[in-house]
């Protein structure tokens, strides 16, 4: 009898631990680094512009439960974060191109760091869709769109650029939005998707991005982001 008692209270403190572990699929340590390979392929045109990029978590503080940090990219660009209650907030963009952003700078990234929340959404801006025929050459709309995000698929382990990553996370976000390219004709429809892989203790790992339009100015616009190296 005693023996029994003891492996329910073994197996509730199992339960419990493995209830409350928290995953790091957004790390924030100073000095982390990620190379990521980016590849912009136009359907207008069938190239692809392809660079590399490197993030490095460049500043980190800790007070009253609230994390801050920020990560400098390659470019010059700062994006500052803030974690609190498990929630991932940008606070604050600062950009070396002079696009600018047209999304909210303030928003929350990520609801819930253990993705216990299954779903939610989160106010983004098309990145990619640019015109290629006059007169709307290099024109890039600004518009902004509410993505709608949820969990795709859990996956113990992931086989990439011959790299194994364990306990990763698969989310995929939808979305549309109109813009007036030209005012002789009516509004054009953009269907964005977003889908991201991000694995616990190294965060993204790859993301894909489509902003397809039925306008043949525009075409479609499709981002591979792969992550090179770690460290």
């Amino acid at each position: 009898m005693l023996y029994s008692k003891f492996l329910i209270i073994i197996f509730l403190v199992l339960i419990q631990s493995c209830e409350f572990s928290q995953k790091d699929y957004f790390p924030s340590n100073y000095g982390l680094k990620w190379v990521y390979s980016v590849a912009i392929k136009s359907s207008y045109t069938g190239k692809s512009s392809n660079k590399r990029i490197m993030i490095t978590n460049f500043h980190q503080s800790k007070k009253n439960k609230v994390e801050k940090f920020s990560k400098l990219y390659s470019d010059g660009s700062y994006y500052s974060y803030e974690i609190k209650d498990r929630k991932v907030e940008r606070t604050s963009v600062i950009l070396t191109f002079s696009d600018g952003i047209d999304e909210p700078v303030k928003k929350i990234i990520y609801p819930d760091l253990n993705f216990k929340q299954k779903e939610w959404k989160v106010k983004e801006q098309l990145f990619l869709v640019r015109g290629f025929q006059p007169p709307l050459l290099n024109v890039r709309p600004r518009s902004q769109l509410e993505m709608n995000y949820k969990i795709k698929k859990r996956h113990k382990k992931v086989r990439f650029n011959k790299t194994t990553y364990e306990d990763c996370i698969e989310i995929e976000g939808t979305g549309n939005t109109k813009f007036i390219g030209d005012t002789r004709s009516g509004p054009i429809n953009v269907e964005v998707k977003n889908n991201e892989i991000l694995c616990n203790n190294i965060g993204l790992i790859q993301q894909v991005r489509t902003e397809n339009t039925n306008a043949s100015a525009f075409g479609n616009m499709t981002l591979t982001k792969n992550l090179m190296s770690f460290k």
